[in-house]
């Protein structure tokens, strides 16, 4: 008996300790930052391209504008390398962006959530954000 309760006991505890959130060091993903989401097989996403046209704070504008970002995954299979580009978006975003924060998406035999909460800096009126000040704030579930 007391062996039926070890095991079980273990067994509870491996799958409490399984996570489905994918370990980083940061909370933001810096301008051509790469980050890996997965070791095996290995699979990489880079911050690679931002487009702000957010409203600046102060400003008045005839619309809200969005951020809109593309994210560069990389990965091998057994086909060899393998990369894709993905487009999220912040803000008043086009009809394109089905969900434009929140993206599942299967990439290298994987499925992933990637959920997009800021895109940082927020535009001032008194000055112009290079692409090199932004960041990201990106969750990646594995699903």
């Amino acid at each position: 008996m007391k062996k039926l309760c070890f095991l079980m006991l273990l067994t509870a505890g491996l799958f409490a300790c399984r996570s489905t959130s994918v370990e980083k060091k940061s909370d933001e993903i810096k301008y051509k930052e790469t980050v890996i989401i997965n070791e095996v097989p290995r699979t990489t996403i880079q911050f690679f391209d931002v487009s702000d046209s957010r409203c600046p704070e102060g400003g008045e504008c005839i619309w809200a504008g969005n951020a809109t970002i593309d994210l560069a995954l990389s990965g091998v299979t057994t086909e060899g390398g393998l990369t894709s580009h993905v487009k999220m978006c912040l803000g008043a975003c086009d009809k394109k962006f089905k969900i434009a924060d929140t993206l599942d998406y299967e990439f290298t035999g994987q499925q992933y959530r990637f959920i997009l909460t800021a895109v940082n800096p927020y535009p001032l009126s008194e000055s112009s954000n290079e692409k090199e000040d932004y960041a990201i704030v990106l969750q990646i579930e594995k699903k």
